[in-house]
């Protein structure tokens, strides 16, 4: 057990760190202005065209979903493919998917949610978090891919990577992990020795309707509570990307010569860094892992993201977080490089490794966004997207159930 001392002592270093940072990032926003400034201004545009809309339907509707039982009531019914694939409880059906379409810190949002109702532990919660922490499909399929490239068909390779290689992170965890998994929270139905046991779909309905009658809260005081709480979880997300983007700037002028300015986007904040990768002169199969590499690992600043919400809630997880999102670009990485000579033959369109591509140009300190339009499809994509998901999770129970019988 360490000493009092030695924890003050490190305390103490991390807030002389903490706070050297902070003035030195001051100074050099005192010594160049000009630049701070664009530098936010384009990451608040990157969160207010992509991240916000992408995010706060999907933050709301999970919260509703969430209060009226929803989650509760499909968690019953895939509960056993959940915990024997994957360690996690069956309310993990709604998580995962919505971190699939939403993309990051949706799932976080959920896995807090859900630790506060009481359903699921602290364990659980952080492992939910860190296994159903995605991309939004709107910023690989349109804005790394049509943006960045002007190829579409070069995103959904991204895109079936990011996945592919989360899910594997996932299960690769799991199984990994020695450490004895907790009771679940849900109570078993009680039943008499002369009385069968009610069906699944049963305890479904009892579940919903205990987690609604545990909430409590109108329609009125649920509505305004979701948009407030989503609205708080998409404020906080751009401020942190607002600051980033700043960091990113100042760190790339600082240490010019010592890590390329993708290295550090790209560690940092997932936007700016697949946005600066993708202008690498480097063969377009390589950018294609390198992009897949940074999108899993997603950055420091995303990771923040999430620590703002599980934080509040009680919950940490870092090590577990860190380790999942390592095993996440390692995957992505390794399956684009796989899926790319598949996807030359499929779609004729995507490039071989040796091939010249030309980038869409782009003048300097602008970022490809896309128009209103396209983002109201994409987002609705995304809830079709979401439906389909939960959907195939439940026949993939039942499924699973049949052939377990």
């Amino acid at each position: 057990m360490p000493s009092k001392s030695s924890t003050s002592g490190s305390s103490f270093s991390a807030t002389l760190l903490f706070g050297l940072s902070a003035v030195l990032l001051v100074v050099c926003i005192m010594i160049d202005p000009r630049e701070a400034f664009q530098a936010s201004g384009q990451g608040l545009t990157v969160w207010w065209r992509i991240v916000f809309p992408a995010l706060l339907p999907f933050l709301v509707l999970s919260e509703i979903l969430l209060a009226g039982g929803f989650a509760h009531g499909l968690g019953v019914l895939v509960e056993p493919l959940t915990r024997r694939g994957l360690g996690l409880p069956g309310s993990y059906a709604w998580v995962l998917p919505l971190g699939l379409t939403a993309g990051f810190p949706a799932a976080a949002s959920a896995a807090a949610t859900l630790y506060k109702q009481g359903k699921i532990s602290a364990l659980e919660a952080e492992k939910m978090a860190a296994s159903a922490h995605f991309a939004s499909p709107m910023l690989i399929a349109v804005v790394v891919g049509t943006g960045f490239w002007g190829r579409p068909e070069w995103g959904l390779l991204l895109l079936a990577a990011h996945w592919l290689g989360g899910l594997a992170a996932g299960v690769t965890l799991h199984l990994l992990d020695r450490s004895p998994g907790p009771e679940p929270k849900a109570k078993p139905a009680v039943t008499s020795p002369s009385r069968p046991r009610p069906s699944r779909f049963r305890q479904a309905l009892a579940q919903m309707e205990e987690a609604r009658r545990a909430d409590g809260r109108g329609i009125g005081k649920l509505l305004g509570d979701t948009v407030s709480s989503g609205v708080q979880i998409s404020m906080t997300t751009g401020g942190y990307m607002l600051i980033f983007a700043v960091v990113i700037h100042v760190l790339t002028g600082i240490l010019p010569g010592f890590l390329p300015s993708f290295v550090v986007a790209g560690l940092l904040e997932v936007h700016l860094g697949t946005y600066t990768a993708a202008r690498l002169s480097l063969p377009p199969a390589m950018v294609c892992a390198l992009l897949g590499a940074l999108l899993g690992w997603s950055g420091i600043c995303a990771f923040l993201q999430a620590r703002s919400v599980l934080k509040p809630a009680g919950l940490g997880g870092t090590k577990y977080f860190l380790l999942t999102r390592l095993l996440h670009g390692a995957y992505a990485y390794v399956l684009t490089l796989l899926l790319w000579a598949p996807m030359s033959k499929w779609l004729p369109q995507v490039k071989s490794t040796t091939a010249e591509v030309d980038l869409p140009s782009v003048t300097a300190g602008s970022f490809p966004i896309p128009g209103w339009e396209q983002i109201s499809g994409v987002v609705q994509a995304q809830f079709w997207l979401l439906l389909f998901l939960v959907a195939a999770f439940l026949v993939i129970s039942l499924v699973y159930k049949k052939n377990a019988n």
